[in-house]
């Protein structure tokens, strides 16, 4: 189990940052970074200081739940990281006092399963020594292995406790660069969830791993004892993709999307699903979330609201305003034109392109429009079929 991910030549080092330094962090905190380096250079604990006050400046919201000294890496471990708020949510399916992460990164998922009240001990592999340094230091009373994760080390660590397979989580978030190129494949993972799967279940009661949130969800069929996918959905956006398999059971497997903000939750059955389409417009377009069009439990949600699909991607309408939802945006429909005829231009508005042959930027362009939120225009082509629906957002 081995990775080349790219980290940066200069990382930075957790045993210069003393009392006087994180006093500096705090008085520069809302500084601009930049100018911090080129007055104080690049040498420590300058460098190491300015990359917690960048960190902090740029990724406040993905980490505010840790504590105030934590000491960030730079680079693509900073970017690539779990968000506190998602290594929490993924806690609710950690239910074993021992948990094990195969490459910890960062560590805010080692950090969120080795918090919890009922945990027992935790080990991670991080074969970058640069991070595996911050991990001790963040982490003091964890086990940190800086090396890429390894069979006979985990049933050392295991051997030592006297821990049953009952009592063990395996968790993974596979590295997904492939020869400096990012990879969606679920088999060009490193390690290769699909190849040390059964490894994995002949030694703990339950595996998570997390996925890019563009991996082909079909691809799961090859997990053995898959119990469970869920899209993580967080600040509208779709984060992340989770599988949860299962040695002591051979259930059915379900797919779920889960809103972090609102804490609400929608599952249904992965697979091919259809329903009929229309192309008329109602009174409203219903679009479907980043989270919600991934999981594939639109068309689910739709039957259940009485909405009708149209025939332009996962656009939606109905005749009357539905319930608010954090799975789906609702606009009202104020005016459908041929491409670049509408009668009420407003000033300010979003522009989508589904189908259409020219590009939002050049939509804009064409319109005469600044950026905006609260109107909208699709622009949309199937076939011949070229029309524009200007639309207000609903709250």
């Amino acid at each position: 189990m081995n990775s080349q991910t790219e980290h940066p030549k200069q990382q930075v080092n957790p045993h210069c940052l003393g009392e006087e330094q994180w006093q500096w962090i705090q008085k520069h905190q809302n500084d601009n970074t930049t100018k911090l380096r080129l007055k104080f250079g690049l040498n420590d604990p300058y460098f190491s200081a300015i990359a917690q006050i960048e960190a902090r400046q740029k990724r406040r919201k993905k980490f505010e739940s840790l504590y105030a000294r934590w000491v960030f890496p730079n680079g693509l471990a900073l970017e690539q990281s779990s968000s506190t708020a998602a290594a929490q949510y993924k806690n609710s399916h950690v239910h074993t006092p021992y948990t094990i992460d195969l490459c910890a990164g960062l560590g805010i998922d080692t950090w969120a399963m080795s918090s919890r009240q009922d945990s027992a001990a935790h080990l991670c592999f991080e074969q970058n020594e640069d991070l595996a340094i911050l991990l001790r230091h963040n982490l003091p009373n964890i086990t940190v292995l800086s090396k890429p994760a390894d069979l006979e080390d985990i049933d050392h660590w295991v051997s030592e406790r006297g821990i049953t397979k009952r009592e063990l989580t395996i968790y993974l978030d596979p590295d997904r660069r492939v020869r400096d190129n990012r990879t969606y494949s679920m088999s060009e993972g490193t390690p290769n969830l699909l190849e040390i799967q059964h490894e994995l279940l002949n030694r703990a009661c339950h595996v998570m791993a997390k996925h890019s949130p563009m991996v082909d969800l079909n691809s799961t069929t090859e997990l053995i004892g898959l119990t469970s996918i869920v899209v993580v959905q967080f600040q509208g956006e779709c984060k992340e993709v989770l599988t949860l398999q299962s040695s002591l059971s051979q259930s059915k497997s379900s797919v779920q999307v889960i809103d972090i903000d609102s804490g609400r939750s929608y599952s249904g059955e992965l697979g091919i699903k259809e329903i009929a389409t229309t192309e008329h417009f109602l009174n409203y377009i219903v679009q479907p979330s980043a989270g919600l069009s991934k999981s594939t439990l639109h068309i689910e949600l739709a039957k259940e609201l009485g909405l009708e699909k149209t025939i332009y991607g996962h656009l939606y309408t109905c005749e009357n305003e539905p319930i608010y939802s954090p799975f789906y945006k609702i606009f009202r429909i104020e005016e459908i034109s041929k491409p670049y005829q509408l009668k009420h231009k407003p000033s300010y508005a979003a522009i989508e392109c589904i189908g259409f042959p020219e590009s939002a930027i050049q939509v804009r362009k064409k319109l005469k429009l600044k950026e905006g939120r609260e109107n909208k225009v699709f622009a949309l082509q199937i076939g011949k079929t070229k029309l524009m629906v200007l639309a207000t957002l609903m709250e």
